[in-house]
């Protein structure tokens, strides 16, 4: 194995032993308000580094949500400095930044949000990092403009493609056909450089990883949309990725056809997932993100693949930031520890 393999996966690892222990969440789930979740991590965790200088008297949920994710950016740059970062899966994470950035404007565009406000907003951090300008952004103001702004960059073709199928004559946005485009095109893009590894078994624990993550955001939205909507199949097909891992076809098309949430539930106990879930899971949702969470875990310990453990680490690393979240929310509304512990993923 090259150096800077043995140097990937021996860093990356060393960086998985510092995330936190289920000891420390069981601390940061008895903590009755922001203040004091920042305080903890700052005194007790290796997120000391990412929360210095901050008050914690003074800190507010989003500045403190903003400081989780800019380090999550910050340990994707301590690692990749070993690595050929150009046009490799490695790049996932600035991808999904300039991505959610894309997304974000355009929701921007439809709520009539004001200038200011979005800049105002916008995770300043990631700007050194990803392919265009994130202020000047700002300044456009409809589809058109959006799909000329990125015109240099992969993401202005696919605009620009969609809005030419989509040749809509009413000025509307279709928030949910660029949202699927845009998706569509990033796990492509991930497949695709997964396929480049050299060693058939790294590329197919690559495609796991990717594909399992569109299955699950798959599931989790045709649950909601029979849950909250009863959605018909044929409006629930308009959002679904192309991208399987576990389930076949017939299984993800009995899937979107179910009747209602019962019968989902039903199908999706036939299904691998259904023997991984408590027959009384609450929180589908969580239940099934839970299994994607055991899988990056199995590969991280596991593999021998740099680019493998590197995608692993990652998406347990945002994983973590996102609990954090769920119980800097779950405090800021006064839910019980163990409702919000319900809500965070686990092995």
């Amino acid at each position: 194995m090259a150096n800077y393999a043995n140097a990937v996966i021996a860093k990356t690892r060393a960086m998985f032993g510092q995330m936190l222990s289920p000891v420390q969440y069981d601390e940061l789930l008895r903590k009755q308000s922001i203040q004091e979740i920042s305080a903890y991590l700052k005194e007790k965790t290796t997120y000391r580094s990412a929360l210095a200088g901050v008050q914690d008297s003074e800190v507010h949920r989003g500045q403190l949500e903003m400081l989780l994710h800019k380090d999550v950016l910050y340990q994707y740059v301590r690692l990749v400095k070993y690595v050929r970062a150009k046009d490799s899966v490695y790049e996932y994470i600035i991808m999904d930044m300039e991505i959610e950035t894309i997304l974000s404007r355009l929701r921007d565009l439809i709520s009539s949000r004001e200038e200011d406000d979005y800049i105002t907003s916008l995770p300043s951090f990631i700007q050194p990092y990803v392919s265009f300008n994130i202020f000047e952004m700002a300044h456009v103001d409809s589809v058109e403009q959006m799909a000329e702004f990125l015109k240099n960059t992969p993401y202005g073709p696919v605009i620009r493609a969609c809005k030419e199928r989509l040749d809509n004559q009413d000025g509307r946005i279709d928030y949910t056909a660029y949202e699927m485009a845009l998706r569509n095109y990033y796990f492509n893009t991930l497949l695709e450089r997964a396929q480049k590894n050299e060693s058939g078994a790294a590329r197919d624990q690559l495609r796991e990883l990717i594909t399992m993550r569109a299955e699950t955001m798959n599931l989790n939205t045709i649950y909601r949309m029979k849950a909250y909507f009863g959605a018909q199949p044929e409006q629930i097909r308009a959002v679904i990725l192309p991208f399987r891992c576990k389930l076949s076809r017939r299984e993800l098309d009995a899937l979107i056809e179910a009747r209602d949430e019962q019968a989902f539930r039903k199908g999706l106990s036939g299904t691998i997932y259904g023997k991984h879930l408590p027959e009384d899971a609450r929180f589908l949702e969580n239940e099934t993100d839970n299994m994607r969470y055991r899988l990056d875990l199995r590969m991280l310990r596991f593999s021998t693949d740099p680019q493998v453990v590197f995608m692993a680490f990652m998406l347990l690393r945002g994983m973590e930031t996102e609990n954090i979240v769920r119980i800097i929310e779950g405090v800021r509304y006064q839910r019980s520890p163990e409702k919000i512990q319900q809500l965070l993923y686990r092995a």
